[in-house]
């Protein structure tokens, strides 16, 4: 096994024996190649995270969308921007939606942190922006960038 492997455009890849996994912490995102699985081809695995690098600023931009549509609802009912225990809430605005957090306030809070380039998908990880109290949104995506599952 290689100790590590260089990538022209992520960086350099070190072999974490315990995660069996190569990781590149170089630049904002935390980047991870999963060879867990008996088999996997660790070039291809390069070239799938340099193919998804170079179209990185569209796929998040892309997958912040996805996440926004699928989380969304689940924000404004189940995480309120307002105080339930307040004496002085106007539940009227409550209901009339005036506390929602919109879609495009959602999309600004969202930073992403991790990528694991896995054997039949992607597995990345987004800071929420507090939205959630500071929990991390983990989502899977196909290799063609198509949100498969988005949870807090």
């Amino acid at each position: 096994m290689e100790k590590s492997i260089k990538s022209e455009l992520i960086g350099v890849f070190t072999y974490n024996e315990q995660m069996k996994a190569y990781e590149a912490h170089e630049g904002k995102i935390h980047w991870k190649l999963d060879i867990s699985h008996e088999g996997v081809d660790v070039k291809e695995m390069k070239k799938s995270a340099e193919k998804l690098f170079i179209r990185l600023e569209e796929f998040d931009k892309n997958a912040k969308k996805a996440i926004v549509e699928k989380l969304i609802a689940y924000k404004n009912n189940f995480w309120p921007e307002y105080d339930e225990d307040d004496e002085n809430l106007d539940w009227d605005a409550v209901e009339a939606g005036e506390y929602d957090v919109t879609k495009e306030q959602f999309e600004k809070a969202l930073t992403l942190y991790d990528i694991v380039i896995r054997v039949n998908d992607f597995y990345c990880e987004y800071d929420d922006g507090d939205l959630f109290g500071g929990h991390r949104i983990h989502t899977h995506f196909d290799y063609d960038g198509n949100l498969l599952s988005a949870d807090v």
